[in-house]
């Protein structure tokens, strides 16, 4: 298969290389892939306009502007995030969506990171696409619950060439950001984008670096179109932790308190895509690296974690037509090696149990392996005037090769008992592990007068991630476990009214879904994959024109996500029924935007509602939720300057950004009070 694609590309390249004549290429859209707001399918598309009033700090901000999304902000950059789903938490939580990059995984199988959204540049994108529920064909292991693709800006030789933005707000935040494009000639031309921010936070010692740079470099040739896309990120953050006692958020002597001033956290992430579109195909390689260390000031003994992957791979994809029907399908291969260690470098404060079982020294030291081979095939079919069929099908096949570098078993580094019955970390023997998975996908479409309606069956599933398989405690030598899978079934409507000569845009969408062999630890501390929950819901989008120069959008979405199965856990019991922890019922959002076309004025006034949620699975525990309001408002001159200012949370409400309750306390993550944001910004022409 290699060999095939390998020859194609050197044909395509080849050729090209004949006659470097600039050429108008058709567009060339892969559905199974690509995430289009036009398709039958629940997809959010939030484009580089819509971005611009919210000019993002965290991912929270953007994402509360799609209907059955949440995202909740840790400390810093860190944060959970939920897509018709609870939060996502745990060792395999980052499993169960799928986050791409112009299309293409930003980390391969078993390597996700719980706060992948820090590793993409969400303030310079060119638009970010949100397919809520399975990712179905075309998308890898992880599209489980939703798929999140952020595509960069492509350079455009009519556009502006540069633009340069400065930023500054309270808590000694700052932020600068600059564009270019350059127009290259005979080779093309590339789009350069960067920004960096320095953060503090009213907790203490709390602050963040964060940076990105991305070049998206394009050029056209006879026969095909070529795209290479580089990104590089980098994170470095002190941490604060939980905040720990019932309504703590709430008081104003607490709230900015951080009981775990040694915390930090410190990544970096590197992709290079190259794209070749020719025809009907199209042929995608990539390359990926990515590390992270952290304290896990979260744990007995607050031990440092060092891990990180390097992967390379490709994909192709092509389109058939014929008589009565289009065929599209595709291939993906990569290849992977990854790492985790973890050492304690002080003893565990508190019992003599604490202590023994949490030993000084290596706790995991170990190697992996792996390969992914994938392909899907899909027809599309119009059976009448009114009725189109798409149907296909993706398969998975994705292998681990685990080294443990210690001695194996749940003893300390130098292969000795702990007391009390064993230390807690235990590294299994070397092994292999092989996952194959068929998702399948039905979706009929019909069109009515001003919209569609559409029928979507499908099936996501994720493998088990590394951490789940061999970062085991206690007596579990072997987690023998089976792929997550989720069966959805959504039946939407979406058209374009006109009332009382205003236009309204609106999307009403209905989905219920089950998941299978969720993977949880149980009473023992044991990795299993016997859970099972459902989740049912109603989500609804609308944009009405009040007036030429305004705009109401809303959104939200009323769900129920439970249990269903019972067990026995540590502390608390899982009950048929109950509602799955941090799972809100209703979640909600809705901005009014001034945008005069003669001016350069544009200002919005956002609301956020966040319903209540139970914090723990026994359902005895619950946060009250909140509602926030957003401000925005900016002008820019004719001569290329601007200026805005940004409010977020304007009433100064005291709320919590994340609640939970464990080991028998609230712990809460504090939201920020009244901020304001100021920037000045400069776009010139050559």
């Amino acid at each position: 298969m290699f060999s095939i694609l390998a020859l194609q590309i050197a044909l395509v390249t080849s050729q090209s290389e004949i006659d470097h004549r600039p050429v108008d290429l058709p567009s060339i859209r892969v559905q199974a892939r690509d995430l289009s707001a036009e398709a039958s399918e629940s997809v959010a598309r939030l484009s580089a306009a819509t971005l611009a009033p919210i000019r993002p700090s965290h991912p929270t901000e953007i994402f509360s502007r799609v209907p059955g999304a949440w995202v909740t902000r840790g400390s810093g950059q860190e944060h959970l995030t939920a897509i018709r789903s609870p939060l996502l938490t745990g060792a395999g939580g980052c499993g169960g969506l799928l986050y791409l990059e112009e299309g293409v995984p930003i980390r391969p199988p078993g390597f996700c990171n719980i706060n992948n959204l820090f590793e993409v540049n969400l303030l310079q994108a060119a638009s970010v696409s949100v397919l809520r529920g399975p990712g179905g064909i075309g998308h890898a292991s992880g599209g489980l619950h939703g798929v999140i693709d952020v595509n960069t800006r492509v350079p455009d030789r009519q556009g502006l060439p540069g633009a340069v933005r400065v930023e500054a707000g309270g808590e000694d935040y700052t932020r600068l950001q600059a564009s270019a494009t350059l127009d290259l000639e005979a080779s093309g031309a590339l789009a350069l984008d960067a920004n960096l921010t320095d953060s503090g936070s009213f907790r203490q010692d709390e602050g963040y670096q964060h940076g990105f740079v991305t070049a998206h470099h394009q050029i056209d040739t006879a026969r095909a179109r070529h795209s290479t896309i580089l990104t590089a990120a980098h994170l470095d953050q002190e941490t604060a932790g939980f905040l720990i006692g019932e309504d703590a958020f709430r008081d104003p002597d607490r709230r900015g308190d951080n009981d775990n001033p040694e915390a930090f956290r410190e990544g970096s992430a590197i992709r290079l895509i190259h794209r070749v579109e020719w025809q009907a195909h199209r042929l995608t390689l990539f390359a990926r690296r990515s590390r992270m260390t952290f304290l896990q000031h979260f744990l007995p003994g607050k031990p440092l974690e060092r891990n990180g992957q390097v992967s390379a791979g490709l994909q192709f994809d092509s389109r058939r037509m014929f008589d009565s029907f289009e065929l599209d399908w595709g291939l993906d291969a990569e290849l992977f090696d990854g790492f985790l260690f973890q050492r304690q470098d002080q003893p565990a404060e508190g019992s003599a149990f604490l202590v023994a079982t949490r030993p000084v020294g290596l706790h995991y030291d170990y190697d992996v392996f792996g390969q992914r081979v994938g392909g899907y095939v899909a027809g599309n079919w119009n059976l009448n005037d009114r009725w189109s069929l798409r149907a296909g099908l993706h398969a998975d096949w994705i292998r681990y090769e685990y080294q443990n570098n210690l001695e194996a078993g749940n003893l300390n580094d130098r292969g000795e008992a702990c007391g009390f019955g064993g230390c807690l970390y235990n590294r299994p023997a070397d092994r292999n592990d092989d996952f194959a998975n068929l998702a399948p996908e039905l979706t009929l479409t019909r069109p009515f007068e001003n919209g569609t309606a559409w029928l979507r069956v499908a099936r996501g599933y994720r493998a088990p991630q590394a951490t789940e398989l061999y970062r085991l405690q206690r007596g579990q030598d072997v987690a023998d476990l089976d792929s997550e899978t989720l069966d959805s079934i959504e039946i939407g409507l979406r058209g374009t009214e006109t009332w009382f000569e205003r236009r309204i845009d609106w999307e009403l969408v209905g989905f219920a879904q089950r998941k299978d062999n969720f993977i949880f630890r149980d009473g023992e501390g044991f990795n299993v994959s016997d859970g099972k929950t459902r989740h049912v819901g109603l989500e609804f989008a609308f944009d009405v024109a009040l007036a030429p120069d305004w705009l109401l959008g809303a959104r939200g979405t009323v769900a129920r996500h439970t249990y269903r199965f019972d067990r026995a856990l540590r502390g608390e019991a899982i009950v048929s029924g109950n509602d799955v922890d941090s799972a809100p019922r209703q979640l909600a959002s809705a901005d009014l935007t001034w945008r005069p076309a003669a001016t350069g004025w544009l200002a919005q006034l956002a609301m956020e509602y966040t319903g209540d949620y139970f914090l723990n699975a026994s359902n005895t525990e619950r946060y009250e939720g909140h509602t926030l309001l957003h401000g925005f408002v900016g002008y820019t001159w004719n001569n290329g300057w601007s200026v805005d200012l940004k409010l977020r949370n304007l009433t100064g409400r005291r709320y919590a950004e994340r609640a939970d309750f464990a080991f028998g306390n609230f712990r809460y993550f504090p939201g920020a009070g009244r901020q304001a944001f100021v920037s000045i910004g400069y776009d010139w022409s050559g």
